[in-house]
């Protein structure tokens, strides 16, 4: 039952009392005040430089990733888990693929479209579309093309600004040049 499961949901696995401590650490930073104090419009570029090219908000960005713009976004918790370690809750459309090429190269990424004779794969970079006649080996994986560590090049109030956005109901304008 827990493969049919997984195969039609995605992989679930309990985050590591690493990963939980760190979310709990930004739990108590990211108090409902400090979040008022958030620059919203910081947030979206941040969004668009670091998020954007997997996820769209409010119709801006890329669908490599799940759209969040319904998503549970006003829930801290909910956020938290899912930046903090992508791979504990991978959806089975959004599960990465491992593909040895008969040439060397290896590709990971998503499945984003399909035909008899090509699959078009997003990276964490590009999009890619490959003949299936180039693949050797075609391997799923549980991890998420999303990457482990988003907030550590980031200042606190970059976290900040990047969760009020996520939260925020609405879309706001990107900062003025």
């Amino acid at each position: 039952l827990t493969k049919q499961l997984a195969k039609v949901w995605g992989e679930v696995r309990s985050s590591s009392a690493e990963k939980q401590q760190l979310t709990a650490k930004w739990k108590t930073s990211l108090t409902a005040d400090r979040l008022k104090t958030a620059k919203l419009s910081e947030g979206r570029a941040l969004f668009a430089k670091s998020c954007g090219n997997c996820h769209v908000l409010f119709g801006s960005g890329k669908s490599a990733g799940p759209d969040l713009t319904g998503g549970n976004r006003r829930n801290l918790d909910y956020l938290l888990e899912n930046i903090l370690d992508p791979s504990a809750t991978v959806a089975a459309d959004f599960r990465m693929s491992v593909f040895e090429m008969k040439d060397g190269r290896v590709i990971n990424g998503v499945t984003v479209e399909q035909t008899e004779k090509t699959l078009t794969v997003q990276t964490q970079t590009d999009r890619v579309t490959i003949q299936r006649a180039d693949i050797e080996e075609q391997k799923a994986s549980t991890l998420s093309l999303m990457p482990d560590g988003l907030f550590q090049n980031l200042t606190e109030d970059q976290v900040r600004d990047l969760i009020g956005y996520l939260m925020s109901p609405d879309q706001v304008p990107l900062p003025s040049p």
